[in-house]
C-alpha cells in the first residue's frame, strides 16, 4: 500500500518506508535493493524515499509505462488494479478504493460509462462490507457474492478494453 500511496502523491514518511522494506526482507521478498531500504538508521532516513522507489521498480510493482498525468494515466491505473484484483495480488476492498477513487477523480463524465457496471459492483460490496449486524449469519455468503461479482466486472472491464478506451 505505501507504494500506491506514493504513486499517488500522498506523503509516507521515511521511518514508514524503512519498516516497510524491514518487514518485506523478514517475509522473504528479495529485491538487490531492499536489504540497503530495511537497514537504513535513523540518520540515513532521507535516502528512504529514494531507495524505497529502487526496490518498487525492481519489485514490479507499480506499471511498467505510467503517463505523467491526465485521464491516460487514471485509466492505467484502473486498470492496473483491476488487473491485480482479478489475479488475486490485491483484495478486493483495497483495489476497489483505489479504483472508486481514481475513477471519481480523474475519469470525466464522458469517458465514465465503460465504468459504471464495475464501479456499481465496487458501491454494492462496499455497502455489504460496512454495514453489518453481529446476529446477521449470511453476511459472509453475501460478502463473498459481492467480491466475485467485483472480480467478475474487472474482468469483464479487462477484456473489453485492454488498455482503456479509445478517445
Amino acid at each position: 500500500m505505501a507504494a500506491i500511496d506514493r504513486l499517488e502523491g500522498r506523503h509516507v514518511g521515511s521511518d514508514q518506508l524503512i519498516q516497510v522494506g524491514l518487514d518485506a526482507l523478514l517475509a522473504g521478498v528479495d529485491a538487490p535493493s531492499l536489504p540497503l531500504l530495511a537497514a537504513l538508521g535513523r540518520s540515513e532516513e532521507p535516502d528512504a524515499p529514494e531507495l524505497f522507489d529502487r526496490v518498487v521498480v525492481e519489485l514490479r510493482l507499480v506499471p511498467v509505462y505510467l503517463p505523467a498525468e491526465g485521464v491516460r494515466r487514471a485509466w492505467v491505473l484502473i486498470l492496473w488494479w483491476a488487473r491485480l484484483m482479478v489475479d488475486g495480488d490485491l483484495d478486493v476492498r483495497a483495489a476497489g478504493h483505489y479504483i472508486y477513487w481514481c475513477a471519481s477523480s480523474d475519469i470525466p463524465d464522458a469517458e465514465f460509462e465503460p465504468l459504471r457496471p464495475l464501479i456499481s459492483s465496487l458501491v454494492q460490496y462496499d455497502d455489504e462490507a460496512t454495514s453489518w449486524a453481529v446476529w446477521d449469519v449470511d453476511r459472509p455468503v453475501r460478502l463473498r457474492a459481492a467480491a466475485a461479482d467485483v472480480i467478475e466486472q474487472a474482468r469483464t472491464l479487462l477484456m473489453r478494453y485492454p488498455q482503456g478506451p479509445t478517445p
